[in-house]
């Protein structure tokens, strides 16, 4: 069968599987028996692989920690690295996140494009060059992970118990070609309340945030004393802070919500951070000395700048450019704080000096703990991975590809001579862990059709 006659006869089920495993809610939950993350990335592991089966592909779950599909003979393996499991849908959506609902040519929910959208085009790439006949010289392999948002440990376990692809991609971010990854660190500052607590208002509780990767796009303070004079100056604060914020006055406290708006942490200043807005909101309350080092040490080393400048980290590099800064989650009661930091540095650098300078800018009183550190990925130009992914893309699209760096996160960064490819086209809005995730259904098919170029110029 010619290629293009079977990349069209797959483009009906690929809307209906796209639709289908977006229906899973498969964020990270507690774990069960057999399910490590939870039963919803167990349940759209288990629907890719099932979905697979019914193709004739080989399949293997590996603990529902991750698992793959696979056609074609050799002793060297094409990987396509992808993810099942999202973030926390968020609020404010204007069609159901897990329905998968089409209106006007985009198929809507969380994942939609981050990632089950690409991973369903990568699997009917798989099955449209079986279809088509296509001998394999290589061996082509769709590997499904269910803990990309939350660690990566699904690919950790991947390579304890099974094989490295020989080369790969993911599509996992942007097009052209991302052959560069910002290194990413995780840490937490934490602090204990000991402080003088009599004189000023008490900050009874600020929280606010998901996860480390996402802008937070709600938090809410509980902020108790002087009712009246809080209130007045919140009141009076309200009007040159660039944030939506609702104040309830109760009888023994005040409680301010405040609505930004959610983003990617690699491009937190697409965002606006509600947790961040809030803080500078509360720096006009007259706290108790203990919550006033702890609102002004938000607000001065970090404030509503992504850059990481107040911590002495503003580096940039000529490869991936600038560092980014996010504050992702605030948990904070009246006796105790911990903040969640997730930063995007740049590729010529290292996590240690990023944690050495952030020391050298932070009071004694504030503790880092909880690091983790993700370092930088990058895969030369002239690789053959690179070299094929430029020709299917520029024979698909008509367009140049280039390379770039980018500070997301994906697959690629833990395997060699892998690299982040696709879903998003140049020009199109990022809408990863956005409200209102959508992929537009002619940019689904274009996957399809790039993704089985690039495999049918792979396997040969």
């Amino acid at each position: 069968m010619d290629i293009e006659k079977a990349i069209s006869l797959n483009e009906k089920q690929l809307l209906t599987a796209t639709s289908e495993i977006i229906k899973i809610r498969s964020v990270k939950d507690i774990p069960k028996e057999g399910m490590p993350f939870g039963e919803g990335p167990a349940k759209a592991l288990n629907y890719a692989l099932d979905l697979a089966k019914s193709f004739g592909l080989e399949t293997r779950n590996l603990d529902n920690y991750a698992g793959w599909a696979q056609w074609g003979d050799g002793d060297e393996m094409i990987g396509i690295l992808v993810h099942l499991d999202v973030v926390p849908e968020g609020s404010g959506w204007t069609f159901p996140p897990y329905a998968g609902e089409i209106h006007n040519g985009r198929i809507y929910g969380r994942g939609a494009i981050d990632d089950k959208g690409p991973a369903m085009a990568a699997l009917f790439a798989l099955k449209s060059l079986k279809d088509a006949g296509i001998k394999f010289n290589r061996r082509v392999r769709v590997i499904f992970g269910t803990d990309e948002e939350s660690g990566s440990e699904c690919m950790k376990y991947y390579l304890k118990h099974d094989e490295a692809p020989t080369m790969g991609f993911s599509p996992d971010a942007n097009y052209p070609i991302i052959n560069g990854e910002k290194g990413m660190l995780t840490f937490t500052f934490t602090i204990s309340f000991n402080g003088e607590k009599d004189t000023g208002a008490v900050l009874l509780s600020l929280k606010g945030g998901h996860r480390p990767n996402m802008v937070p796009d709600y938090a809410e303070a509980r902020v108790a004393g002087n009712i009246d004079e809080i209130s007045a100056q919140v009141k009076s604060a309200q009007s040159s802070v660039p944030g939506n914020f609702e104040v309830e006055q109760k009888t023994n406290e005040i409680v301010i919500k405040s609505y930004g708006t959610s983003a990617h942490a690699s491009t937190p200043e697409k965002g606006k951070n509600a947790c961040m807005l809030l803080a500078k909101l509360l720096g006009n309350v007259k706290f108790a000395k203990a919550y006033n080092d702890f609102i002004g040490f938000l607000n001065k080393k970090i404030g509503l700048d992504t850059t990481g400048k107040g911590l002495g980290v503003d580096f940039k590099d000529d490869i991936s450019g600038p560092l980014t800064l996010n504050v992702g989650i605030i948990e904070c009661d009246e006796n105790k704080a911990e903040v969640t930091i997730n930063i995007r540095y740049p590729i010529k650098y290292r996590g240690e000096q990023v944690i050495e300078h952030i020391r050298e800018n932070t009071p004694e009183a504030f503790r880092i703990e909880k690091v983790s550190d993700m370092k930088p990925h990058y895969v030369p130009e002239d690789n053959l991975i690179i070299q094929k992914l430029k020709y299917a893309y520029e024979k698909v699209t008509g367009e140049k590809a280039y390379c770039f760096s980018i500070g997301g996160g994906t697959y690629a960064r833990l395997f060699k001579n892998c690299v982040a490819f696709g879903p998003n086209f140049p020009g199109k809005p990022e809408l990863a862990h956005e409200t209102d995730e959508y992929i537009e259904v002619e940019d689904l098919f274009k996957n399809l059709r790039i993704y089985t170029y690039v495999l049918c110029e792979l396997v040969r």
